[in-house]
């Protein structure tokens, strides 16, 4: 259906040329043009409500529009012109089939890519200029991303990779929380999640090697920068990337959701840096992505029944805490106000 009217326009303009009856030849292409050009106009039609705002100009599907249309008579001047006993010409065939498949393609990736990654670039509050005396603090916090309801997404089993140099020394520690902190929100009304990214395992001295390469990791997350991708993702996982330079004063923070699933090469080569630091699951959880889930949300749905229950009544309960290192939980008893 994408080619079929360059086809045909190059088909009845070599009929017109060689053939009788060309007014009907001549009817025919004139049709398949007034078709083309409501279909342009319903499109523009359908754009009062900003259907094709998107990563571009909302201009830009319009414009590629007008060059299938100029295509489409490129198409029909060349069936005029065309003559069977000259070589080029018949090699240009097949470009009547590959120009506007081409510029289809790049009408539908226009309107699929959206940005991809969330980044903050800001200065570093005093107080953490005041209680760090490194060069810089780096870390990756790499959870999974499930929706109990379209409003609802727990970060749970996050595993956390940081690093630090000091006097040309880097150190290493990684983290693994079961359970993501989940309060609710008394001024916003409603239920949030909080990642548990707490640094609090113990620093290991890297050798050279594995340094430079973290020097490496490091300049990439500072040369970052948005990616397009096409990919949409609703459930799996995310990494939360955070660089604090203290020499230089910033904070970066980046956010990657479904990196491997995105199509995103920067992403993706930035979190297999990461998580070549990451030791087998087996040596800090023995349950696998569903058991955490289930684990984790055994809990939690009994908290969040109880806020259901207690809105109902005009009863506020205060929050629940579920993440420990050890795969155990824990249900704080509520606190009425």
């Amino acid at each position: 259906m994408i080619v079929l009217p360059h086809l045909l326009s190059f088909l009845l303009a070599f009929f017109y040329k060689n053939f009788s009856f060309k007014k009907l030849w001549l009817g025919l292409w004139i049709a398949v043009f007034c078709a083309l050009v409501s279909g342009y106009v319903f499109l523009l039609y359908i754009n009062d409500g900003g259907a094709f705002n998107g990563v571009f100009s909302p201009a830009l599907p319009f414009v590629v529009m007008l060059l299938y249309l100029f295509s489409f008579m490129a198409c029909g001047f060349f069936g005029r012109a065309f003559d069977t006993k000259k070589i080029w010409h018949r090699l240009c065939v097949p470009f009547v089939v590959i120009a506007p498949l081409f510029i289809f393609l790049f009408f539908a990736w226009s309107l699929m890519v959206h940005p991809y990654a969330e980044i903050s670039d800001e200065p570093l509050e005093q107080n953490d200029l005041a209680a760090f005396h490194d060069d810089y603090e780096m870390f990756m916090s790499e959870f999974k991303w499930m929706s109990e309801s379209r409003w609802i997404r727990w970060d749970d089993d996050a595993r956390t990779v940081a690093f630090r140099e000091r006097n040309d020394s880097v150190f290493f520690k990684f983290t693994y929380d079961m359970c993501a902190y989940t309060h609710y929100d008394y001024g916003e009304r409603k239920l949030k999640s909080q990642r548990g990214y707490a640094l609090d395992g113990k620093w290991v001295l890297l050798d050279p090697e594995k340094s430079a390469l973290v020097r490496n990791l490091k300049r990439s997350v500072e040369n970052y920068s948005q990616e397009l991708s096409p990919a949409w993702g609703i459930e799996g996982y995310a990494s939360m990337i955070v660089l604090k330079d203290y020499k230089r004063k910033t904070r970066r923070w980046l956010y990657f959701p479904n990196a491997k699933r995105s199509r995103v090469y920067d992403a993706v080569a930035i979190e297999k840096t990461f998580e070549r630091f990451m030791p087998p699951r087996e040596t800090y959880t023995t349950l696998s992505y569903r058991e955490v889930a289930e684990k984790c949300n055994e809990p939690r749905n009994v908290f969040v029944n109880s806020v259901v229950y207690n809105q109902q009544n005009n009863t506020s309960y205060e929050q629940v805490k579920t993440p420990n290192q050890k795969d155990s939980l824990e249900l704080n008893n509520s606190e009425e106000k």
